[in-house]
C-alpha cells in the first residue's frame, strides 16, 4: 500500500473489522487501527526507524467551527522518495466529542509508537489512557478518517 491509498485501504479495513464507522464502540475502532498498523506495510517509506509510525493524541481544540474534544490516532508516513517539502503525510482516525467539563479536565497530550515493537505497549497506554475511558462512554459527534501530506 502507498501512504496515498492509505485511507482507501483503511476504510476498506475498518468496515470488515468493524462495522458501521460512527456507531462503532471506540474499542473497535482504534483496534482496528492497531491491527491495520501491524498488519499493513506501507512501500516507498524511508528506510529510518520513523518512516512509518504512530501518535496518540486528544484534547479540546476550536478550528473555527466551535470546540470539540478529538481523541486521534494518527499513522505517519515518510516517502522517501520526496524532498523535504511533501515527505510527509499522515493517515488520521479522528473521533469528535462534545466538550464537557471532564474532557476539558484531560487537558491535551500526545504518544508516540515509533515501530511495530512498540505496539503492545502503545496499545495498553491508549487504552488505559483517561482520555479512552472517558470517550468510550459518551456519543460521538463525528469520526473522520483522512489522509493529507503536511
Amino acid at each position: 500500500m502507498k501512504p496515498s491509498q492509505s485511507a482507501e485501504v483503511f476504510r476498506c479495513h475498518v468496515m470488515l473489522d468493524a462495522g458501521e464507522l460512527r456507531r462503532t464502540p471506540l474499542y473497535d475502532l482504534i483496534s482496528a487501527a492497531l491491527s491495520f498498523y501491524a498488519d499493513q506495510p506501507a512501500e516507498g517509506l524511508a528506510a529510518d526507524e520513523d518512516s512509518d509510525m504512530l501518535l496518540f493524541q486528544y484534547g479540546c481544540y476550536d478550528w473555527g467551527d466551535g470546540e470539540l474534544f478529538e481523541f486521534d490516532l494518527t499513522r505517519q508516513f515518510v516517502d522517501s522518495h520526496k524532498t523535504e517539502a511533501g515527505a510527509i503525510s499522515q493517515l488520521r482516525l479522528t473521533a469528535y466529542f462534545a466538550p464537557d467539563t471532564e474532557l476539558r479536565a484531560l487537558g491535551r497530550a500526545s504518544h508516540p509508537c515509533g515501530s511495530r515493537e512498540g505496539l503492545a505497549d502503545f496499545r495498553a497506554v491508549v487504552f488505559s489512557s483517561p482520555a479512552f475511558v472517558l470517550a468510550a462512554a459518551r456519543e460521538r459527534v463525528r469520526v473522520e478518517i483522512e489522509w493529507a501530506v503536511i
